[in-house]
């Protein structure tokens, strides 16, 4: 360890910059903190038996570059992504872990600890890189057993939020299942499938769908569930999701008003002014029921795409509103959702170009959560893959540093947070749809799902297991 004065140091943060952000520091084991306008990395904790706390960083301790180098500022502008501290901590772990030559498997942090300059060298232990395909096949399976091992006995996830939360979580937590290890994950798999076909095989919609149901926010739900249960169908021919599959997107069609106006329930929301994100959520439900074996409804379709037609920005990005001026810095869930339903529905293949286009210029602004844990960073990555492989792979490598961050030493996965509105981040049970993000960030390219690419490679691989089917809500 080297000691050295500390150079004067002034940093003037005006408060409109104060927002923070606190986050895991990945294989070093512990949290950190940002500050926009600070060149900063905070240490907040360590965590027990960890390479960061074996090595004696502490708590207090602010990292202020690597090796010499300084860290930029941290920024809170959504397309700064996490350039400065974040970005270059993460990809420096990654890259160091990865050397095979222990001595090379180092990190020295230049720190201020107590107003002095220190050198801290810490050792890593071996983790393949994440440009590597061992890394990011060892990422997806450490996040899908943490998915395992955090399911409730009866199969689903619960959420922090009730049954929506509930339904939500757990049908993108089978999403994400079966787009890895299908063998290893075919119990929960089987048992997320017949949670989210619910009571009586009614998903817990009413019979009369302008009802409401047990919960609030339902179009979440049941767009999630319609999306879920058709890549469970594709996967395992299980005729027990046909049924279900065509109750979502009735509901939803029941639900969407004369102009082809959402809520987040039954009642168009904002002042009869939409909710676009459902309209692309429903239209994602509808694709995918059809290749489940649905009919889709030609009007219904062209109705809610109305909608969305209207609401395109020039710059290809789907705007909150048909609105103009609502700006699209926070599209990315929007946008994604209907590029993925048009390339699905093989339709409007120049509009789903744009769209595409939009998420591989612009895929710093996934991060941005609005409004349910950052899902623009699940779909996003398959609407690329789909539509744009190069920016597939810039995307990919875009979010390295946050991926690299937020895998733990132990292998466990914890959640970092959207940027800016992020509001959302804590409906749906932070670290479990942190190992989502991940998973449906990495495996694309497998293209194990109808989401991926129209010719999967597990169709039919697996059968249906015998889980029973839920008999009552949790809440």
């Amino acid at each position: 360890m080297k000691t050295t004065s500390l150079l004067p140091f002034i940093l003037v943060v005006a408060s409109t910059l104060s927002a923070s952000e606190q986050f895991p520091i990945g294989i070093l084991g512990g949290r950190g903190e940002v500050k926009a306008g600070s060149p900063l990395l905070t240490i907040l904790s360590t965590d027990p038996d960890s390479p960061a706390i074996v090595a004696g960083l502490k708590a207090g301790d602010q990292i202020q570059g690597i090796n010499g180098t300084p860290f930029t500022a941290h920024s809170n502008k959504i397309d700064d992504g996490g350039n400065g501290p974040q970005k270059a901590l993460g990809e420096a772990l990654d890259h160091l872990a990865s050397q095979t030559d222990e001595q090379q498997r180092k990190i020295a942090l230049d720190l201020i600890r107590d107003e002095k300059s220190i050198s801290l060298e810490i050792s890593l232990p071996f983790r393949p890189g994440l440009e590597s395909e061992e890394g990011r096949q060892l990422l997806v399976a450490d996040a899908c057993k943490q998915l395992l091992k955090t399911r409730t006995p009866t199969g689903y996830w619960n959420s922090p939020v009730g049954l929506t939360g509930d339904r939500v979580l757990s049908a993108w937590a089978l999403v994400a299942l079966l787009s890895s290890d299908i063998a290893e994950n075919q119990e929960a798999i089987d048992q997320a499938a017949a949670w989210l076909r619910g009571p009586d095989g009614n998903s817990w919609i009413p019979d009369d769908p302008m009802k409401k149901g047990p919960d609030n926010l339902g179009n979440w739900a049941i767009s999630a569930t319609a999306v879920a249960l058709s890549e469970h169908r594709i996967a395992t021919d299980d005729e027990r999701d046909d049924p279900v599959i065509e109750r979502c997107c009735n509901a939803l069609k029941s639900r969407m008003s004369k102009e082809g106006l959402f809520g987040h329930d039954i009642v168009p929301g904002y002042s009869n002014k939409g909710f676009n994100v459902i309209n692309t959520l429903s239209q994602l439900a509808w694709a995918m029921g059809s290749q489940a074996g649905m009919t889709l409804d030609e009007e219904t379709w062209s109705k809610s795409l109305e909608q969305i037609r209207r609401s395109i920005d020039p710059n290809g990005g789907v705007r909150y509103w048909t609105m103009k001026g609502t700006g699209t810095g926070d599209a990315s869930l929007r946008t994604s959702s209907m590029a993925l339903a048009l390339s699905i529905a093989d339709q409007e293949a120049e509009m789903a170009t744009k769209l595409g286009h939009y998420l591989a210029t612009h895929p710093q602004r996934t991060r941005e959560a609005h409004a349910v844990g950052s899902l623009g960073m699940m779909l996003a990555p398959s609407a690329l893959w789909r539509l744009d492989r190069e920016g597939y792979w810039n995307f990919a490598q875009e979010w390295r540093w946050y991926l690299s961050l937020m895998h733990r030493p132990d292998g466990s996965l914890h959640y970092i947070g959207g940027k800016r509105n992020n509001g959302g981040d804590g409906y749906l049970g932070k670290h479990r749809i942190g190992c989502i993000i991940a998973v449906l960030i990495l495996t694309p390219p497998g293209e194990k799902l109808r989401l991926h690419a129209t010719n999967v490679t597990q169709v039919a691989r697996i059968k249906p297991g015998k889980a029973t089917e839920a008999t009552s809500p949790p809440n």
